[in-house]
């Protein structure tokens, strides 16, 4: 790294230090990033991540690959906060009573709450089979398409994406609350308070107001912009010691499967130090595909790795909201809070997803 020319490089230690030494300058043509003082005081608090800087496009790569410097990262965070690179056979999966666990079961309502507990905190995720009426999805549904209209780009309220006929499409809408009845009402019903308890009673839901849902449409063809976000932790652009773990939700307002997209898991990643973003992932810890049907709900910790994949015969709708820890933000978490929302609200503008011969389907 350098910071402001104050230049350090990584180097194996010799045969009386096994470990690694920094010396100064840049050796060699390996991986250099360039930050300023700031960017890399919110690095090593784990503020900002390597993923923020390449997201922003705010820090000068020198020599070397984007993908190289994320796996060093791991390295680096093993060095400044004792983090252990992730290698095979460190995660297994147990059940609470020590046997396997399966790693493809869903959960219904009625399901005791201690084993959805206990899967979640093994795997990282859950399928939530039961739990809210296919026929407010279908109210749900057209209240997506009604409100459509009513977004526009650069409104700063949604997210659009080019399609392969040059089109452009609203993909997510913010605030969606404002437009369906309907999904206040899910947001305040005892179903939605339960999700919240089995996950983890400590966690907080949002007020019922602002951007505390999106509704997502998943279109097929996109060529430039994000719908159909690649391998990533929701912490991935920082913030993951003072927020984590906190809970996604996503609800699905039709059917999703491998055809028609679907969300992805990395099973065990949240306990896993491993790379948090691209196409493809080098790791033992299993891959799990997450088909639903209209009223099912995914639940996924922030810091599990997950991807969804972009349809290929037909269009999908889904929501997101969660929750969250109780917040104790003073001056400066809230403004470096608000710093990584502004970033991710850029983002679609920032990023492009990978082309869809990129993406594994298996």
């Amino acid at each position: 790294m350098d910071v402001e020319g104050y230049r350090r490089t990584l180097v194996p230690g010799d045969s009386t230090d096994a470990g690694l030494r920094a010396e100064p300058d840049h050796a060699g043509e390996g991986p250099l990033l360039e930050l300023d003082a700031r960017q890399f005081s919110d690095w090593v608090q784990e503020v900002s991540t390597i993923t923020t800087f390449f997201t922003g496009r705010d820090a000068g790569l020198r020599h070397g690959r984007i993908e190289e410097f994320l796996g060093w990262d791991l390295v680096l965070r093993a060095l400044t906060e004792g983090r252990v690179v992730h290698e095979p056979g460190m995660v297994t999966f147990e059940d609470r009573q020590g046997r396997p666990l399966d790693l493809d079961r869903s959960f219904g309502p009625e399901d005791d709450p201690e084993d959805i507990g206990q899967f979640l905190r093994q795997a990282g995720f859950l399928h939530l089979s039961g739990w809210l009426d296919p026929a407010d999805m279908a109210e749900i549904f057209e209240d997506i398409t009604r409100a459509l209209p009513t977004y526009e780009p650069d409104d700063g309220r949604s997210w659009w994406a080019k399609l392969e006929d040059g089109s452009q499409r609203c993909v997510r809408l913010q605030n969606f609350i404002e437009h369906s009845p309907t999904t206040a009402r899910i947001l305040s019903s005892d179903a939605w308070d339960k999700v919240r308890q089995v996950c983890d009673p400590g966690l907080v839901a949002p007020k019922l107001e602002g951007n505390v849902i999106e509704a997502l449409v998943k279109a097929i063809g996109v060529v430039k912009g994000l719908s159909d976000l690649p391998w990533h932790r929701d912490c991935s652009l920082g913030r993951h010691p003072y927020d984590c773990p906190g809970v996604t939700v996503g609800i699905s307002v039709t059917d999703s499967d491998a055809d028609s997209g679907q969300l992805r898991v990395v099973a065990g990643s949240h306990r896993a130090s491993i790379v948090a973003a691209g196409t493809i992932l080098d790791t033992d810890l299993p891959i799990r595909a997450l088909p639903t049907g209209a009223g099912d709900m995914t639940v996924h910790l922030s810091c599990t790795l997950h991807e969804a994949m972009p349809p290929v015969t037909g269009e999908r709708r889904v929501m997101y909201s969660g929750y969250g820890l109780p917040s104790h933000l003073d001056e400066r978490g809230a403004e470096a809070r608000r710093r990584g929302a502004e970033l991710r609200e850029r983002a679609h503008k920032l990023q492009d997803q990978p082309p869809n011969a990129l993406r594994a389907r298996a």
